[in-house]
This record gives C-alpha cells, structure tokens and sequence, in this order.
C-alpha cells in the first residue's frame, strides 16, 4: 500500500491542477467577455455623444448664419427706411414750394382781374368797339393760361401725394419686416443661447465618458499584460 501512495497524490495534484486551470480560464475569459463588452458599450456611448456633439455643433454653426443674415437684412431694412423718409422730407419740401405757387397764382389772379377790369371799364369810355374786345380777349388768354397752370400744378400736387402714399406704405411694409426679423433675431439668440449651454452639457458629458473609459482600458490592458507574461 505504501509503494502506490506517492502515485495516488500525484494523480490528485494533477487532476486537481486541471480542474483549477480549467476553472481559472473559465473565470479569466468571463472577465475578459466581461472587460470586452463593457469597452464595447463604452464606445459605442462615445461614439453617439460625438454624433450628438457634432450635430449640436452643426446647429450652432446653421443658427450664426441665420443671425447673420437677419442682421444683413435688419440693416438694409434701416437703410432703406431711411432712404425713403429722406424722399418724403424732399416730397414735402417740393408740396410747400408748390403750394407757395399756387397762392401766388391765387393772390395774382385777383389783383390783375381787378387791374383788367379797371383797364376794361376806362377803355370802355374811350374806345366802346375795340378797346373791350381786346381786353376780353386778353383776359380770356389769360384765364386760360392761368387755368392751365392751375391745373399743371394740381397734377403735381396729386403725383407727389399718389407718390407720398406710395412711400409710406412701402415704407411701413419695411417697418413690419424689420420688425418680425428683429423678433426672429431675439428667438435666434436665445436659441443660440440654449445651444452653447447644451453644448457645454455634451461636452462634460464626453469628458466623462472618456475618463471611464481609459480607466476600463487601463485595467483591461494590466490584466491582458499579466496572462501574456505567464
């Protein structure tokens, strides 16, 4: 019986070494498979916070543009606004001038009537045929000629307030348009606003991933290290 002990404990040490080499890879490829797809999931969250990232980015970069452009616009709208309220200030300036004619023309042809009739009434002792038909006549070229210019001036006066209402009507449609852009700028800025914080948010958010996931990669690569050396 003691001649077969020796092999007896040998036979054991190597069916328990088996079992425990069995047991040990078991274990170390679990927490390989374990490590692999944790990695796996971690890259896999890494890569959807850069996708997030970047459209986020690509949000920001669409909102400057449309702030740019609404502010190009707000400009030429000002610009044209004040385009339009110098045309009106000289419409004004020619209304004056023209009413100022036309009182002119009001204030003569009262005066010369009356300077007419006094011509008529003493050439009318003098010379009863003649005289007088001249002077009808003449008076009656000169009520047309002031009738005519009565009437250019009115054209005038009726262009310049068609005109005027023209103006402030493409002038008030320009106030509404720069309004509404002006509105659609605040929006834009608060949404601008909104972003660069979302931004930041992402941001930490990768920061953080990454962290853990060069911790994960760090023990990971001890123990791939530790079994290549054994």
């Amino acid at each position: 019986m003691t001649d077969f002990e020796p092999s007896s404990q040998v036979s054991q040490e190597n069916s328990d070494i088996r079992e425990r080499g069995i047991s040990s890879a078991r274990e170390y490829s679990r927490v390989v498979e374990t490590f692999s797809r944790v990695l796996q999931y971690k890259e896999t969250f890494r890569l959807s916070i850069e996708r997030k990232l970047n459209s986020i980015g690509q949000q920001v970069k669409d909102n400057i543009e449309n702030l740019e452009t609404l502010m190009r616009n707000i400009d030429i709208y000002s610009q044209n606004i004040d385009k339009i309220s110098n045309n009106l200030g000289q419409l004004q300036t020619e209304e004056s001038s023209i009413k100022e004619r036309y009182e002119e023309l009001l204030n003569g042809s009262t005066s010369l009537d009356q300077s007419l009739a006094d011509d008529e009434s003493a050439h009318d002792n003098q010379d009863p045929a003649g005289s007088r038909e001249y002077l009808i006549q003449r008076r009656r070229n000169y009520l047309e000629n002031l009738d005519q210019s009565f009437k250019r001036l009115d054209g005038e006066l009726y262009s310049i307030d068609k005109l005027r209402s023209e103006l402030t009507r493409a002038r008030d449609e320009i106030l509404i348009k720069k309004d509404e852009a002006q509105k659609q700028m605040v929006a834009l800025e608060e949404n601008g606003a909104r972003l660069l914080e979302e931004v930041k948010r992402i941001e930490m958010e990768l920061e953080a991933s990454v962290d853990e996931e060069r911790l994960l990669i760090n023990e990971f690569k001890r123990l791939v290290n530790g079994a290549e050396k054994t």
